[in-house]
C-alpha cells in the first residue's frame, strides 16, 4: 500500500477524470440526499480533493479505496494535524467523515470507517474572539492600490468586511440587485441560517463599490458582484479563496497578525462586533451580525472588558 503523504494542502483544480465522477457523485448526494447547502458541499469538496491528492493522486476510483484503510485514515489526520490550525482541521475531518459514510452506504467501501475520523470540538463560550486589530483594519482599507482590477475588487471586499462585520460568504453571495444605491442601503444575503442584513450603504463603501463596478468588474451576464480576475469570469468559488486573497493583502503590507487572530475574513467580523458590543443596543448587534439566537452573540459580551470590569465585585480584603 502507497503511504500517505499529508503535506499537500493545496486545492487541486482538477482530478483524475474517474475521479471527478465519483466527486460529482458526492456532490449530487450531499445536494439531494443530505440536503446540504450548495456552499458547503463545494467547501468539502475543496478539502475531499486535499486528501485524494495526498496520494498523488491515484488514478482511478479502485486505485482511491484500495488505498483507504483504518490505518492510512489515521495517518493521514495525523499528518495533517501538524501543518493545520483547528478550523482547518475541523474542515477536513467533517468533510472526510460525510465521505466515508456516503462510500459505505453507496458500496464503494465494505465497511463504514467513518467512525475513525474524531470530530474537532468547539465549545461554546470557551474562548475570547481574537478580533483583528481597527489599525490593521484601518491600514488595508486605506493602502491597497486602487489603479487595477485586482486592487478595485479587492478594496471594495476588505471595505465591506470591516465596515458591516459580515461573513465572508456574504460577500461572496453579495449580487447586483442587493446595492440599492438609490435607496442608499445594502442587502447581505443570509448565512449560517442567520438572517438576511440590511444596512445603509456609507459613502466609502458606495463609492468602492462603484468604482469597482464601473472600472474593474469585467463585462459578464453573472449576478454576483464580485468576481474572479481572470476568464471564465465566475463568482469567487470559495471561503479559502477570499481568505487568501487577505492573508496575500496583508502580507504585501507587511503585516505582523496577532497569534491567534484570523487571517482571513473572520477577524473583521470579530472587529466589528466588539466595536459594537456595549455602544449599541445588544438587539442591535444581534440583527447587525445577523443571527437568529442571541446566544450566539453573547460570546462577544466577553471583550467589553471596561464593562466587566465595572460588574466585577470587590474581592473580600482585596482593598487597601
Amino acid at each position: 500500500m502507497s503511504s500517505f503523504s499529508p503535506g499537500t494542502t493545496g486545492s487541486p483544480c482538477s482530478l483524475p477524470s474517474e475521479l471527478e465522477v465519483l466527486c460529482g457523485l458526492y456532490r449530487r448526494h450531499s445536494l439531494s440526499v443530505r440536503s446540504v447547502e450548495p456552499e458547503t458541499v463545494e467547501e468539502e469538496l475543496l478539502y475531499l480533493k486535499r486528501f485524494i491528492a495526498s496520494w498523488g493522486p491515484p488514478e482511478t476510483v479502485s486505485g482511491l479505496f484500495a488505498r483507504i484503510r483504518p490505518e492510512s485514515i489515521v495517518s493521514f489526520l495525523s499528518g495533517y494535524a501538524e501543518t493545520h490550525g483547528p478550523g482547518s482541521r475541523r474542515w477536513m475531518q467533517h468533510s472526510l467523515r460525510s465521505f466515508l459514510r456516503f462510500a459505505y452506504n453507496s458500496i464503494y467501501i465494505e465497511r463504514d470507517l467513518s467512525a475513525l475520523v474524531p470530530a474537532v470540538r468547539k465549545h461554546r463560550m470557551a474562548h475570547v474572539p481574537r478580533c483583528l486589530p481597527d489599525q490593521f483594519i484601518r491600514a488595508l482599507m486605506s493602502k491597497i492600490e486602487r489603479n487595477t482590477p485586482a486592487g478595485l475588487r479587492d478594496s471594495a471586499i476588505v471595505c465591506l468586511l470591516g465596515t458591516y462585520g459580515v461573513r465572508g460568504v456574504q460577500v461572496r453571495r453579495l449580487r447586483l440587485d442587493h446595492l440599492h444605491w438609490e435607496k442608499g442601503c445594502i442587502r447581505f444575503p443570509s448565512a449560517k441560517g442567520g438572517r438576511p442584513i440590511s444596512q445603509a450603504l456609507t459613502d466609502e463603501a458606495g463609492n468602492r463599490l462603484a468604482d469597482y463596478i464601473a472600472q474593474g468588474r469585467p463585462e459578464t451576464s453573472e449576478s454576483a458582484v464580485f468576481l474572479t480576475l481572470s476568464e471564465p469570469f465566475r463568482p469567487l468559488p470559495s471561503a479559502s479563496y477570499l481568505s487568501a486573497m487577505v492573508r496575500r493583502r496583508m502580507g504585501q503590507l507587511g503585516m505582523d497578525v496577532p497569534e491567534g487572530v484570523s487571517r482571513g475574513t473572520h477577524g473583521f467580523r470579530h472587529a466589528f462586533a466588539t466595536r459594537m458590543t456595549g455602544k449599541v443596543p445588544f438587539k442591535d448587534v444581534v440583527d447587525m451580525l445577523g443571527h437568529r439566537d442571541p446566544g450566539s452573540t453573547l460570546i462577544y459580551g466577553k471583550t467589553a472588558y471596561d464593562d466587566l470590569k465595572q460588574a466585577a465585585l470587590p474581592w473580600p480584603g482585596g482593598e487597601l
